[in-house]
This record gives C-alpha cells, structure tokens and sequence, in this order.
C-alpha cells in the first residue's frame, strides 16, 4: 500500500522520516521477524504550507494497520504532526516485490557504509546512458546516445558531478558523429556544477537503477588524453552541436547500489534534491536538423519580432521545431489578425504555457495551470489572444521609449559553446549606426559567454582554441540564423569586445530603396583606406560608431575646425592627447538638445565644462573656451581617428555635470600600503562603511544618504523616496510587532537587505571603500597655459546641494586600473582665475617632458577619469618612478585585410584576453612580496600591452606571464563569494592590510524569497495613514478619496503591462538563463543581484544593464501618471515631467497647479490599485514596486507643493 504524508515540516529529511516511522513499524503489532522493508519518499514541489511525501509498505495489512492507529492523530516529526492518508495512486506490483524481497537495512548503519566508500572517491561504470530533455508532461525525450562506454561520479573535492565518457571508434551505424576526426582525444568529460542541476530524478516504480539528472543549463565538455591535455568542447564532438534543450542526462547503473550510492553521495555532499516519479514514460528521439531547416524557412516568411518569439520559445526549451511547425497556420493567422501586437500576444502564450505569466488574467489561469497544459495548444493560444484583446483596449502604446531619447529596444543572441539564448527585446543604450540607419530590428547584440554567464577564458590545464575555432570563428565569417534571417558579422565597441561581444545585422533597404548590408554599412563610416593592413586597429576605428552614445546637434562643416595642433613637450611627448576645445555657445546648444523632451529649462542654468563625444571620425574630450566666440568645435589630429567629413552629429558619451564619488580598491590599496599610506585610516573608513550599511534600517534619512553615496535604487528614485518619507510623512521603516507606527513593507524591508548586502559583499571582496571629500573627474587639457608642470586645477560643484569646492594643495592623484607603483603620484592642485568657469574636471599640465595622465597607469586626456585623493592621511610618504608604459607593436598583414582576419583577431582576442589572471596573480605576487618585486613589475608590463591589445592587436602570450605553483595557496582575500574558508588548504590568512580588511567585514547572505503569505506585504494601511495626516486640501491636491472608474481601469492596465516587463527584465540577468528563474523584485528596486557570479565583472555588467532597462520602465510609467496635455494625441509618447525641477521656480500659474493635482490623483489611483491587487493575490510580481513608483510621484508633487 502507498500512504500519502502531508504537513511534512520543511527541516525533515527523507533520512529523518525513514527512522522516525521505523520505531513504529518495526515494533508490534507489526512483524519483528523479518523486519518489514519500507520506502519513504518526498516530494520535490514546494509548498509553504509544508512537505508533501510517500510512504510505501510490501502489505495491504502493514497499510491499513498504520492508518487505524495513527491515521487521525498523524505521527509527530521535528514538532510538527504529520498527517497520513491513504493514496490515490496504486502501488505498482514491481514496487511490492522490490519491498518484499530486499531485507531492510538501518539507515544509520547504511550511510556509515556509503560514507566509507565515498572516501574512495569511486566511479560508476554505466549499463547504459543518454543526454536529452524532460517533456512538459514530466516523461524523458533521450535525444544522443553515442557508441562507448562510461561512467559517473560524484567528485567530492572539486564539487561536480562528472560524466566521463570513451567512444567507440571506428562506428558507421551511427551517422551523428566522425569519431574517427577525434581520434587521439580517447576521453570525453561532461561536467556539471550543483548550481545547474535542478534535482535527482528517479524511478519509484520499475527500473530503479536508472537515475536522472535533471539539469537548468548544459554541462561543460572536454576531451582530453596524456599527450595533448585537455580542451573545451562544443558537446560529444568536435562539429557535434548538442540539440536544444539537450541538458539533462539518463544514468543506467550496473546495480541498485551503484544508483543509491551515486545518489547519496549527490545529496549529501553536492547538496543536490531528489525525487522519484511513478513510472517516467522514456522516448527516443534522435534529433533531425531538417525540423530546424523547415523552422527557419517558415520564420522567414514572417515578421522579424513575431519571428524572434516564436525562435526563442524554441531556445528556451518551451516548444520543439516540430510543435512549432504544427502550430504554423495560426501563426499565420494571428500575424494577419493582429499585426504588431502578434508578438506580445505569442509572448503572453509562451509564458502561460510555462506558467510564469505576471499579468492578472494569466494569474488567475494559473490556479488552472494543471488544466490548461493539458489542452490543445490551438485553443490556449486562441483563449490567450482573446483575453489579451481584452486587456489592451486603449490604442496608445503603453511604457515604450520615446524617439530621440538615446534609447531604444534591442534584441540579444548569447552563444554558449553548447546552446543559443534569446533575450529581448529590452531597452538598450543606442548609438549612431542605429540613430542613422533606423531598423533596430536588423541588428543584433551576440555575446559569446561560457555556460556560467562568465567570460571564456583559457584555463592553465584546460585550451579553447579548438572550441574557439570550431564554435564561434565559423559564426563570425558566415552568420547566423535568427528567425529565417542570416545575421552577419557587422562591428562591435571597444566596452563590448572587451566582454566579447559584438554586433551582428541582417540586410534590409533603406528609405530610399537600396539594400544594406554588413560591408555597406562600414563603408559608409568612413575612409579607413590608411588602416587596411591593420585588423585590430581598422575594427578599434569602426568601433567608434558602436559606443552607446547619447544624441544631440549636428554640426554645419563651418563650425568644426580640423586644424587645431596638439601640443607636445620639448622631447616629443604629446601633452594634449586627446583634448581640445568647444565654445560656450556651442556648449550650451549641445545640452539643451541633450535635455530634449523635458518641460522645464532647470538643468539649462549650468552647462557642464567637458564632453566626452564622438564626432565622425574624431573621438576625445572637448572643454568649454570663453575665448572662443560663436559656436565653433576644435579638432586635434590625436582625436581624429579616420576621415568621416561627411557625419557631423555630435554624439556625447559622458559629461563633467557632476562629481564621481571615489572608492578605493584591491590594487590600489596594495600600493597604498607600500607607498606609505597610514593604513590605520583606511580600516577606519571601511569600518564606516560597515556601519553605514547595517544602518540603512536605522532610519529613513540615513538609508536616503548610504543609498546616494553607492549609486544604488536610482531606477526607482530610493533616495527620493526615503527622503520625502522621512520629511513628509515622518515614516521609518520596521516591524509593526515592535513599533505600529513604523511602515512594515516587505518589499522595502527586503530592498533594504539587498543594499546592506551589496555594500558589505563590495566591501569584503572589492576593498570598495568609500573615501568622502575625495572625487573621480573627467581629465581635460590646461589649454590656457597657466598651469606650471606637476601642478593640476579641480573645482568641485554639485548642482543640487549649490556645493562649491576649490580644491588646492597636495593630493594624491591616480587612476584605474592602478597595477605599477607609479600609479599613485602626489601633485600639487592650484586655482588659476584662467580656469574658474570649470568645473568638475582635473585639468593638467601641458609644461614638462611627460604628461602627467600618461604617468597614471598610461592614461590619456580622451575621456579617462582620474581619483583625485584630499585625505591628508591618505598621502603616500613615499615616491615610486612611473610606469614606461612603451606602446605595443601594431600587428599588420601582408596583404589588405578583410573580414577573416576581423574575425581571427577577434578569436585570437577571447582566447589571449589576460587582464584578469595578470590582476590576480599580480595581487597574489604582493601579498607575497611587494609590488616592487620583479614579478609585479614583468606584471605591471604586461598588464599594459593587454590593455592596449583590442588596438594593437599584439597579445600577451599566456606562458610569458609570471604564475604561482598550483599547489601554491591564494591569499584569503581572494576568495569567491561564499568560500567556505575554515576547512579549506586553497587559502592563507594574508598578513597585509587586504586581508585585515577582509577579515573585518561580516558575511550576510541570502536571496529574496517571493511572498507566500495569505495577505498582502505592502502595509498599505500605514502609508495611507501617514498621507491622510497631511493637508493635501490645503495643497491644492485632491484628498485621498477613491479614484473614478474610469482611472482604476487604465492604472490596472498600466500595472498589467509594468508586471509584464519587468519580468521580463528579471529574467534577462539571471546566471542560468533557467526560464523558470528570475531576479527577485527587490534586487530590481534596489539596482542590485545578490546570486554569486564566478565573474564579478560581468555580474557589474548585469547590473548596469538591468539598471538602463528598469530607469526606462520606472520613467515611462511616471510619465503615464502625470496629468495628460488635452493637446496631445492619444497615440503620442508622453514625457516624464520632473517636478524636482519645480522646486527652484517661485511659483506656479493657475494650469500648472492643476496639472499638478490631476497628477497626484492619478497616482493616488495607481497606488489603490496596486494596494487591491495585493490584497486579491498577495504574491503578484511586480504589484509592489508599482506602487512605489506611485507612492514617489505623490511624495515628490506633496513637496514641490509646499516649496511654491
């Protein structure tokens, strides 16, 4: 008999139950003679309300016995009754003989057994075995079975779980893979890590040796033999793709024991879960690339952004080619149907059919979830469309970017060596091949990343070159299909090669007919003719075209002057390398056309001093010269970088509007500790840190300034929000059990979490110390020749606070990355009355023999920030000559190159790019030595020539760099996130100030869990308490009466599609790409993600780009609660208008007051809104910050209010 257990507490084990039970069934009135054998079973579905199990006994009379005595009562585990019920499902008779001829063993006496074999570290040699993917109905699609013999193990020190696999050779039945090209490579590895596998999957019933590993993402491949070593792999084969989908992995053991030792050791050790099923249904389905050929042939016959959906259910696993092909004609029909909303519409069914829909209605569905996969798709797509038709009743379309804003929607293909991913289309920073050619549809963001999200990189005893040269080269010369359109190899910027990633575009006709493609579109850039014979340098110059740029004017030809000279010291050197100058008046027009779109001229009143531009071929810094009259720009032959006379659009990059905050970091704090520094006050300003961030709880004001000074919640305005709740509503936040009048928001509460774990993990494993009074600025050119050599001018402003500092006297001046000791100089800051109009900017010195940015780590003037350190006590006492920093060799070819050699550098770039092993093993030599040592030095060198390597194309050879033994410990501070240091001989305690640093700061981990309680987690009550006390009346705001039908209908439709998107958005920067996985909503209000990456930088990237697409989510929404122009047509984009700007205006007329009212009255109706759905469904996604958003523009209309 099967027993059903629920009320499981969620601490108890399978372990915990199988000895709680054998006290009962191994004691009378059960027999003792032999012991009766039973199994006991959880479920891996999670319930907030407890476990859910199985209990299966060999007798009908076991069964019915254990129910009579303990049926009502349930059997108490860990303090918590657990009830039993007899189960529905009948035993399977395999299942029965199983129990009845296998004597029970003790599970204590059997683990003591398990865990003296584990120490063997053994293999299991395998009967059989097969990668494939696990159906929507729970059963196993074996797609690759190759000719060999394997085994599996459970690798205990380096915590994997290896498959290890030695082909057949010389097999011709099986036409999938060239085992003989493989021949000499004996040993193929597929590894997978815990993080990737979802559970253990076994079979409850017959053949229980067989066990699955169910896995979210793809194992890593390798072969390997003694005389080649090891190398990365694409799958079993060298030109052997894996099908899509095909993660998860078949395991037939030799014997019942091989399997329960294989999956002990996994749950025990890797921490892994583990579930069984009745009877999991196996099918064998080779796969066939004619399905995929006929997919894309279908795709093409229909729109790009239908396409692009529809392709990407397919990458994620949702459906196969064949499904999709079933469902071809009402792909057809939806697109005539429905035209552009076909795409949202296919989305919206592609989430339901995952269950993973935020909108209301799919909510609603869900609660039918079981029902509805098990109907036709036809009909699920048909209720989908309708219900969607249902909700999209207004024509205008809802939170899209508005033209000309720097932003538009872009679409992401990220290739893995085993796996393709589609994301998009989300908001991404523009640049000036899209503003000019339109048709954001025909380009392509690719990314080339390891399984992990990380980059690739070559390991010491592991090679890509073969995975490089068969993956990806191919992909760069010929393309790649992305819904029936081939996507060729177009560009990339120098930010993105250097997380290798490029550009990709299909052909399509411009407006007047011609047809463009990759070559055409780089034609148009420019005159690179002097470049032809330089591969990296030709594509450094196409790059320029590719930074993410802001808009702004176009210039007339009179107004750029191309014959401004550089200036150089008496030995040559060039001192304005990469800096000119602008007039005021330009200046001006510049940021006005910057500011397009806003209401109010608040932002016009101070023009910023330097621009970071781009400029047809020029490139560089430009700052404002009173003397200059007109509008008029200046270009030095250092900025001109190719001939492009025809493109005058002043593209912006960055400005010096306001000061950077300074921190330190890992290297620059090794050298400050070598340089002299007083190292007392360094761990003074982290222990500040540390107690900033555990005090963002502590009171609303405090949280404002802590969240300020880490750039952190700026999406959704935290800092403005903590602001005004404290000022206004005096609200603090905390637990309404200790204090009812503090606000209990989960969401706030967990936001808070995030950002105090953000700044102690950047602490703990960056040294990201915050040094107040000390600022990171533009560096520009001394283009009055008043600054004597050695000495350097800043003028700190900030807009805001009306904040003035005049910097002079002795500072410590450096930038990033700091790697030679000469990177950190003291000089000596002045003010000139020639300089008094800038502000924001370090201006240098053009006197002396070498420039002083050259001097910081080889920087130059063409848009490099510089640390500018006032803290006397952070002063290096000692002095270190800079750097050399010789230019490396330019690599050429004999011949005119094309777009091979384009593609081979790119190759030769992913495989040899080494600035982050030469930074570690940099830090590592220092902790050793110092950084004067001779492997620092050889470090700092090559360091150099890596940096300068995306221009020159000469790498770094990887066995020239210094390295440390294997065997060689790492410095404690060097640790990943989450290492467990007290029992492992990877790490020493560091004697140096990195590891005190380290060692100070507390560890705090955790990751968000979605809401799972029966009422809402907003404490809506409180807030509209606290609004109620102020007098709104007397305001001119309407009082918080309820909104008009009319206003609940058009903000549910505008929380529907916010919910949607920002799912979206929390699904794009996952590490695993796992659909079913997604950013939590408070890592997306607080701009922060608390997952461990292996890869900081790219984590740092994540965010960056998760913070761009959530600021214009945030932004369009408060633009739709702002009162609505009568003037403006229903299908035009309104503007956020920013009633910060108000407060510096005197007063206000009568219209503007009123449209300030309607405003608050309309996010007064976002917010009820929001409120009622949380009460309805308490876990919706995204319901929460939706009222945020509407809680800020009400608290932000209540302040300019009062200031008029």
């Amino acid at each position: 008999m099967e027993i059903s257990m629920r009320n499981i507490a969620l601490a108890v084990t399978a372990d915990d139950l199988t000895i709680e039970f054998a006290k009962i069934l191994h004691k009378p009135p059960f027999p003792t003679s032999p012991l009766l054998n039973f199994e006991i079973h959880i479920s891996d579905e999670s319930n907030p309300n407890g476990q859910q199990g199985t209990l299966a006994l060999p007798t009908e009379d076991a069964g019915a016995t254990l129910l009579r005595a303990h049926g009502d009562a349930g059997i108490v585990v860990k303090g918590r009754p657990i009830l039993l019920s007899r189960s529905t499902q009948a035993i399977h008779a395999t299942r029965i003989q199983r129990l009845s001829d296998i004597p029970w063993c003790d599970p204590i006496q059997l683990r003591m057994e398990q865990e003296r074999l584990l120490r063997r570290n053994k293999s299991f040699e395998l009967l059989r075995y097969s990668f494939g993917r696990f159906l929507r109905d729970g059963s196993f699609s074996s797609q690759v079975s190759p000719h060999g013999t394997a085994r599996v193990s459970c690798d205990l020190e380096r915590r994997q779980v290896f498959f290890t696999f030695h082909p057949q050779l010389n097999t011709h039945d099986d036409d999938t893979y060239d085992w003989e090209e493989i021949l000499g490579y004996p040993t193929i590895t597929a590894s997978y890590i815990p993080l990737n596998i979802a559970t253990l999957v076994g079979n409850r019933d017959e053949d229980t040796t067989v066990v699955f590993i169910r896995a979210i993402a793809p194992p890593v491949y390798s072969l390997s033999n003694e005389d080649t070593g090891a190398h990365r792999m694409i799958g079993l084969g060298r030109n052997a793709n894996m099908p899509a989908g095909c993660h998860s992995l078949m395991l037939v053991f030799r014997s019942q024991s091989d399997a329960d030792m294989f999956v002990y050791a996994c749950r025990n050790h890797l921490h892994l879960r583990y579930s069984t099923q009745h009877h999991l249904r196996i099918h064998d389905h080779i796969s066939n690339n004619q399905f995929v050929d006929k997919l894309h042939e279908f795709l093409s016959r229909i729109p790009f952004k239908l396409g692009f959906e529809v392709e990407k259910t397919v990458a994620n696993s949702v459906f196969t080619p064949v499904e999709i092909l079933s469902l071809k004609e009402v792909i057809l029909s939806l697109q005539a149907k429905h035209n552009d909303d076909a795409p949202e519409i296919f989305r919206s069914f592609a989430s339901e059919l995952e269950g993973r829909s935020a909108s209301r209605t799919t909510r609603r569905k869900r609660r039918r979830q079981q029902q509805s996969r098990q109907r036709n798709l036809i009909s699920l797509l048909g209720q989908v469309t309708q219900e969607f038709i249902k909700e999209h009743q207004k024509p205008r379309p809802l939170l899209a970017p508005p033209p000309q804003s720097g932003v538009y929607l872009s679409y992401h293909l990220i290739l893995t060596p085993t796996r393709y991913i589609l994301e998009g289309p989300i908001p991404d920073q523009s640049n000036s091949v899209l503003r000019r050619y339109g048709h954001p549809e025909c380009f392509l963001r690719v990314s080339f990343q390891d399984e992990n999200r990380s980059k690739l990189h070559r390991e010491v005893d592991c090679s890509i070159t073969s995975l490089l040269r068969d993956r990806y080269r191919s992909i760069l010369l010929d393309g790649y299909r992305v819904a029936g359109r081939q996507f060729q190899f177009l560009g990339y910027s120098m930010s993105g090669l250097k997380e290798h990633s490029v550009w990709f575009m299909t052909p399509f006709r411009d407006e007047n007919g011609k047809l463009l493609n990759a070559n055409s579109i780089r034609d148009n850039l420019g005159d690179f003719s002097k470049l032809y014979k330089q591969p990296a340098r030709l594509a450094a110059r196409w790059s320029q075209a590719f930074s993410g740029t802001h808009p702004s004017v176009t210039l007339l030809p009179e107004e750029v002057d191309f014959r401004c000279p550089d200036r150089r010291s008496p030995s040559g050197g060039l001192m304005t390398d990469g800096c000119s100058s602008i007039s005021v008046e330009l200046a001006r027009d510049i940021w006005i056309s910057m500011q397009r779109g806003k209401k109010r001229p608040a932002n016009l009143r101070n023009v910023p001093s330097a621009f970071q531009f781009r400029l047809g071929g020029a490139k560089g810094m430009v700052v404002q010269d009173p003397t200059i009259r007109g509008k008029l720009v200046r270009l030095r032959p250092s900025q001109i970088k190719f001939d492009a006379p025809e493109n005058l659009t002043f593209d912006v990059q960055s400005t010096s509007a306001e000061p950077i905050a300074m921190f330190l970091n890992r290297p620059l704090i090794g050298l400050m500790e070598f340089l002299g520094v007083d190292t007392r006050r360094i761990i003074e300003l982290q222990d500040d840190d540390i107690r900033k961030a555990q005090s963002v709880r502590s009171s609303s004001a405090d949280a404002s300034k802590v969240i300020q000074q880490h750039g952190l919640g700026a999406s959704f305005r935290l800092p403005s929000l903590f602001s005004t709740l404290s000022s206004i509503l005096q609200l603090e936040i905390g637990d309404t059990e200790d204090d009812p009048s503090l606000w209990a928001s989960k969401l706030i509460e967990s936001s808070l979490h995030c950002i105090e774990t953000h700044i102690l993990r950047e602490l703990k494993y960056r040294a990201h110390i915050a040094v107040p009074g000390s600022y990171t600025l533009l560096g520009v050119s001394d283009e009055w020749d008043c600054l004597r050599e050695g000495e350097i001018y800043a003028t700190v402003f900030d807009e805001r606070t009306g904040f003035v500092q005049e910097i002079t006297g002795k500072v410590a001046i450096t930038r990033s990355p700091q790697i030679h000791p000469g990177d950190l100089q003291v000089v000596t800051a002045v003010q000139r009355p020639e300089l008094k109009h800038l502000k924001n900017v370090v201006v240098f010195s053009c006197k002396g023999q070498r420039a002083l940015a050259s001097c910081l780590g080889g920087g130059d003037l063409d848009g490099d920030t510089f640390n500018l350190i006032l803290d006397p006590r952070l002063l290096p006492t000692k002095r270190y000559e800079p750097g050399a920093y010789t230019a490396a060799t330019i690599k050429t070819t004999l011949r005119v190159c094309g777009i091979s050699d384009i593609a081979d550098f790119v190759i030769d770039y992913i495989e040899a790019d080494l600035i982050g092993p030469i930074a570690i093993n940099h830090l590592r030599f220092s902790d050793l030595k110092d950084p004067s040592c001779t492997q620092c030095i050889q470090l700092a060198n090559f360091a150099s020539q890596a940096l300068d390597f995306p221009k020159s194309g000469t790498p770094v050879s990887f066995r020239s760099i210094p390295w440390l033994p294997r065997s060689q410990p790492r410095p404690d501070f060097l640790a990943r996130e989450g290492a467990n240091l007290t029992s492992s001989e990877q790490f020493y305690k560091s004697p140096k100030l990195l590891g005190e640093l380290f060692r100070r700061v507390p560890v705090k981990q955790g990751i968000p869990q979605q809401w799972n309680r029966d009422y809402s987690p907003s404490d809506g009550a409180t807030v509209e308490t606290a609004l109620s006390r102020v007098d709104l009346r007397n305001l001119g705001l309407s009082g918080l009466t309820d909104p008009s039908g009319e206003l609940v209908e058009e903000m549910t439709y505008l929380l529907n599609a916010y919910c949607e998107q920002l799912l979206v958005i929390g699904q794009a920067h996952t590490i695993s790409k796992n659909k079913d996985i997604h950013v939590s909503e408070a890592e997306l209000v607080s701009g922060t993600i608390m997952a461990n990456w292996s890869d900081h930088q790219r984590r740092r990237n994540a965010v960056s780009a998760m913070n761009l697409q959530t600021q214009e989510l945030v932004r369009a929404v408060r633009a739709e609660f702002q009162a609505k122009d009568l003037g403006l047509s229903e299908t035009e984009t309104y503007e956020e208008e920013d009633y910060e700007d108000w407060t510096f205006r005197e007063e206000l007329d009568e219209t503007e007051q009123r449209r300030m009212a309607e405003t608050f009255q309309r996010s007064w109706a976002a917010w009820c809104v929001a409120e009622d759905t949380l009460q309805g469904d308490p876990s919706t996604f995204g319901a929460q910050s939706f009222g945020l958003i509407a809680l800020g523009r009400m608290l932000d209309v209540v302040k300019a209010s009062r200031l008029m």
